[in-house]
């Protein structure tokens, strides 16, 4: 009986430990995901487009871009915000024809600023 009782206050611990949130878009048509300061979300386009999106989004933001690099495979850009924050998204190809995409802003994250920029992406996608 103590071993189920110990076992059961570990799973409710490690829920507690665990701080997802979910955003659920019309834009990207799929969910978006926060967690630990990084806006994640699948994009049904080419990572070579999310690339090109991405790169505008940060033009469009004033971000200045001080990387942006890719291969069939992944990618990634880097910007510094006005307020001397990093801001970096890193692209992954899911399968042909998907993206991930992971954008985190600053040492901590901003959740406000990631989903802004995602949305930009998806602007430019359109």
């Amino acid at each position: 009986m103590k071993r189920l009782l110990a076992a059961a206050v570990l799973v409710v611990l490690a829920a507690c430990a665990c701080s997802v949130i979910r955003y659920e878009s019309r834009q990207t048509a799929g969910r978006e995901v926060y967690y630990e300061g990084r806006l994640s979300s699948r994009i049904e386009r080419p990572l070579s487009d999310v690339q090109n999106a991405t790169i505008a989004a940060y033009r469009h933001f004033g971000i200045g871009i001080t990387k942006a690099a890719s291969d069939q495979l992944s990618g990634a850009v880097s910007g510094t915000l006005a307020s001397g924050d990093l801001a970096e998204t890193d692209l992954s190809s899911a399968f042909a024809g998907e993206t991930v995409v992971s954008i985190k802003i600053g040492p901590e994250g901003d959740r406000f600023i990631s989903l802004r920029i995602l949305r930009e992406i998806m602007r430019h996608l359109q």
